[in-house]
Order: C-alpha cells, then sequence, then structure tokens
C-alpha cells in the first residue's frame, strides 16, 4: 500500500543556529521551496550539551511535483548533498473504527463487560483505578498538562475548570485557540478531544445511565491547569506535521518555556518518523512525561488484515505506554470478528506499558452540551487519560521531591507507575499491569522510586530502527541520512501494508537468520507495495 504524502516535506537540520537563520540558508540551496521553521521556539540544546535537530518545513512553490512522497523528499536531499535528513509530511490514517458513539448506541457495547447497567463513573471508584478515593489528597493542583487532540468544547459541562485558553493552540488551521469546530465526513471525528478531555481532567458533572447515577468529578486530575492543543480532525487522520508540533508546544506553549508543560496526553498516533522521535526526545530531556495510546485495531484474524502492534509514538522507548483493560480486568482483546480491540506488543514495548479502563466508558458527547454523553467510550483513547492524568497527581505530591536533572522526572515517575500496578503476571497484553491510583501515591512507594531515579541512567534516545532493511542491506545501523531515509520509508511502508507476509518476515528479521532467498522475498515482496524509485534503485543494488 502506498504512503500518502501532502507538499511538504520535513528538514532536519543538525545546526544549533536560530532557526530563522537556518531557513534562509536551506532556501539558497533548495531553490523552489518555501521554507520555515517547524517551531520556532525548538530548544536549541539537549540536557547532554548536544545540539538539538531544528527542523523546517518545505513546501514546493508551483505545488505537488507527482512524485511519491519519499521521492520528493529524496530529491530535495540530493540537493542537500544528503547533508542533512530530509521525510515526508505523511498522512497516518489507521483502519480502526472511529471512538464516537452513535446515537443509536447508548447502551453499553454487549461484545464487552460489564452485562448489566453500572455507574457512569465506574472506572474511578475503589477496586478500578481508585481516583475517587484519592481526591482529598491529590486533583492535579499545580501541574500542567498538554492535551493533544481534536480540540474542546467550551460549552459541555465537562471542560475542565482550569482549562486555559491562552496556551491553546490549532496546528490544523495555524492559529491561536483550540476549539473544536465540529463538521462531518470521511474520516473526520470531532467530539475526540472532548471526551477524552473529560477523562483526564473534567469537572463535576450529575450523570445517570439507565437508573445507575453518578455525581462528582468525572476527569482524574480535576485541578490540572490544561493545555489544548487540537493536532487533526480525526484520531485516525492526521499528517506528521501537527502532531510533533502538538509535542514540541508542550516545551514552550506560546514560545514560553516557563509554561512548560509536566506531561503530555496523547490519544493519537501512527506510523514511525524521525521528527516525533526527536520530539519525543526533547520532552524527555526536559522531563516532561509523555503518555501515549498503543493504539487499536480491528479483529480479522482469519484474514490477517489489521496488525495490533503499537502504533508511534507510543512504540518509543521513552514514552509510556496506555493500553486497554475491561470491566472484568483482561486484556483489551476479542475473538469476534469485525470488532475492536486495542493494540499491544512487541514484547519489549511492553516493558514500559501500562493499562487502564476501556471500553464502556463515560464517553462525553460534543453535540448535546451541556450534559450530553454515551457510555461507548472505548479505544486506547479512553485509557490513555486515565494514566496521564495519575502521573498528573504524582507530580503534585512528589515533583518538589524529585532530582535536579529533569530526565530524571521522568524516570521516577515511570517507575512510580509500573512498580504500583495491579500485576497481571505475564506482560504480553497488560504490561505492568493495571493502574492503581492510591498505591501510585503511597510515600514509600514514591520514596523508593525516587531513589532509584537518582541512580538511574537516561534511557537511549529513541529513533527509527527497523531490523528488516538492515538484514536486506546485510548492514549494521545505518550510517548516513540517505540511509535512514531508507530505513524510515520501509520502516513506515512494512508498518502500513496488508501483506501478512510482509509483516511476518519483518517481525522474524531481528531474531531469526534469513537466508539470500528469504531476503529476495523479502525485498520482492517491499517493492510490489509501490515504494519509491529511490529506495527501488537502493533495493535492487543489493541484488
Amino acid at each position: 500500500m502506498a504512503l500518502k504524502g501532502g507538499e511538504r516535506l520535513l528538514v532536519r537540520m543538525a545546526d544549533p543556529s536560530p532557526l530563522r537563520r537556518l531557513a534562509t540558508r536551506a532556501s539558497a540551496v533548495l531553490r523552489g521551496y518555501d521554507l520555515q521553521p517547524l517551531m520556532p521556539f525548538a530548544p536549541r540544546r539537549t540536557l547532554t550539551g548536544t545540539p538539538t535537530p531544528r527542523w523546517l518545513t518545505a513546501r514546493p512553490k508551483a505545488g505537488p511535483s507527482g512524485a511519491t512522497p519519499w521521492d520528493e523528499a529524496h530529491r530535495a536531499a540530493a540537493a542537500f548533498g544528503y547533508a542533512h535528513y530530509v521525510e515526508p509530511d505523511i498522512l497516518h490514517e489507521t483502519a480502526t473504527a472511529a471512538a464516537t458513539a452513535a446515537e443509536s448506541e447508548r447502551g453499553l457495547d454487549p461484545n464487552w463487560p460489564p452485562p448489566g447497567p453500572v455507574s457512569p463513573g465506574w472506572h474511578l471508584e475503589s477496586g478500578f483505578t481508585g481516583f475517587a478515593d484519592v481526591r482529598a489528597k491529590a486533583t492535579g493542583a499545580g501541574v500542567r498538562i498538554a492535551h493533544l487532540d481534536t480540540g474542546y468544547t467550551p460549552a459541555h459541562a465537562s471542560t475542565p475548570k482550569n482549562l486555559d485558553p491562552a496556551l491553546a493552540y490549532d496546528f490544523v488551521l495555524g492559529r491561536p485557540g483550540a476549539v473544536d469546530p465540529g463538521g462531518s465526513g470521511l474520516l473526520i471525528n470531532p467530539g475526540h478531544g472532548t471526551a477524552t478531555l473529560a477523562l483526564l481532567a473534567g469537572g463535576e458533572m450529575s450523570l445517570d445511565f439507565q437508573g445507575q447515577g453518578f455525581s462528582g468529578l468525572v476527569g482524574g486530575a480535576p485541578d490540572a491547569v490544561i493545555a489544548p492543543v487540537r493536532i487533526g480532525e480525526s484520531v485516525i487522520h492526521l499528517w506528521t506535521s501537527t502532531l510533533a508540533q502538538g509535542l514540541y508546544w508542550a516545551l514552550a506553549p506560546c514560545g514560553d518555556p516557563s509554561l512548560r508543560c509536566d506531561v503530555v496526553s496523547l490519544s493519537h498516533g501512527g506510523l514511525p518518523t524521525r521528527l516525533w522521535a526527536d520530539a519525543v526526545n526533547a520532552l524527555y530531556d526536559a522531563g516532561v512525561v509523555v503518555v501515549a495510546a498503543a493504539g487499536d485495531s480491528i479483529f480479522l484474524e482469519l484474514i490477517d488484515i489489521a496488525t495490533h502492534f503499537t502504533i508511534y509514538p507510543s512504540a518509543f522507548d521513552r514514552v509510556i505506554t496506555a493500553l486497554g483493560a475491561t470491566y472484568a480486568k483482561a486484556p483489551y482483546k476479542t475473538d469476534v470478528i469485525g470488532q475492536m480491540q486495542g493494540c499491544w506488543g512487541p514484547d519489549d514495548v511492553m516493558d514500559k506499558a501500562l493499562a487502564a479502563y476501556t471500553p464502556n466508558i463515560a464517553w462525553m458527547d460534543y453535540a448535546h452540551p451541556p450534559n450530553g454523553f454515551s457510555m461507548r467510550g472505548r479505544g486506547t483513547s479512553s485509557s490513555t487519560p486515565q494514566i496521564a492524568a495519575a502521573c498528573a497527581l504524582w507530580l503534585q505530591l512528589y515533583g518538589a521531591d524529585l532530582p535536579a536533572e529533569p530526565w530524571r522526572r521522568v524516570e521516577a515517575c515511570r517507575l512510580a507507575l509500573f512498580d504500583s500496578a495491579d500485576s497481571r503476571g505475564d506482560k504480553t497484553e497488560l504490561g505492568w499491569g493495571l493502574l492503581n491510583v492510591p498505591r501510585l501515591l503511597d510515600a514509600d512507594l514514591s520514596a523508593r522510586a525516587i531513589a532509584a531515579a537518582a541512580s538511574a541512567h537516561p534511557m537511549p534516545p529513541d529513533a527509527v530502527s527497523f531490523a528488516l532493511w538492515r538484514l536486506l542491506l546485510g548492514q549494521g545501523p545505518p550510517g548516513s541520512d540517505a540511509d535512514r531515509m531508507y530505513e524510515t520509508e520501509v520502516a513506515q511502508t512494512v508498518r502500513q501494508s496488508d501483506n501478512p507476509e510482509l509483516r511476518a518476515k519483518a517481525r522474524l528479521a531481528a531474531t531469526i537468520p534469513s537466508t539470500p532467498s528469504d531476503k529476495a522475498r523479502a525485498r520482492e515482496l517491499l517493492l510490489a507495495e509501490g515504494v519509491s524509485a529511490a529506495l527501488e534503485a537502493r533495493l535492487k543494488e543489493t541484488t
């Protein structure tokens, strides 16, 4: 399946010079493009003192050339003599159903427990996350959370009381503010941000579901300051650039580093990109905890179309992966054909993953303010804000006790999350286990996590690394930006492919020795996906 890209390219320049100066220099080489900084306020250096990669956007002045997205990227990189890495601004689409409930879906989803009516706040109760048990102890006060989604609905009663419109930005429309404009159409998913925001930090509401009442705070961190960032019109249709811009915004909302967020809640994702890896690394270095959804898939195992592997950026090591767990405390996994389920795996990702509750979660209805809702909240979109909210509560209580190095804040919070989880033994589908907020906030457990973080080493920087590419070439890790471009295209192509044989070969490439015939078959399958002419030529050099 061919990758889809827009007109824009994304140019990575490993130079600490001011971004405007870099754009001027690049324009002299890359003629025919309008170059602009991706973000005007990205930090110049990492915490280790090395230059922070600077990213520019490049839009052809004459409009689309008709080349494939990656061929256009190679054309631009060649103009630089491959001194700089270039990748296309890819459109990330998933095969999952939208999480918003239809008007006819006002009851519980019968494919999942609970079997009967429950309180609209069941996931907050004792025996589940336990948010309701810690309200007197922590509510997220003084903690700033960046909420990256489709926007919010001011008129809905669930809108957090400390949502700060001054910290809002809409990267879809390129302007301040993040109000969801609504709309309809293919792949448009309005209201998703309103619903996930309520789970993150929603305020007081009185709700009734089939005779089961709930009155109280609907969000996990209701007193946290929220910086709302609109990165897409849909959870299943977004661009590389807008998600990255949202991540970088969390470092310095409105360009002010003093307003840096403490936590990022991200229920979106897609294919691996180097830009997302750089953004994640910058956040980790700055001490910002990033929680991202593992993603969702449709169970079609008999014909093996959908993959359940974790999407990016959630799959990156420096990100906390948010999995799903059902009311029955089981993995969010099904064997019902056509039913949506969570994503999980591979095993190395599960070593930094945690589960919270979904589906049949209260899902606020943006189209029916102020109190409209259904009980059809589903997907790891619903579990992600629960985990992000728990991080905010922990930082409220223990942030002042953390080591001075910012990245240790992330490590301490992660250790506390994982050590406090309700373990289910095998990490394969639930990672460290189920979110347990009262245990997370325990003083002794937190002290141990902080002490462990004080002596820890920083995690290696995240990168796009794909074993199948190196297998095909018989080489080690790529040593040039050209090789990194090829590797990223291969990773994106395989992850988007609906060819089970190609995906199977990619999964096995890192662990099982391959014969020359295996490599030849992998190249044949990859070429059938409609890759760029540049990659096709590179692959044929290895035959």
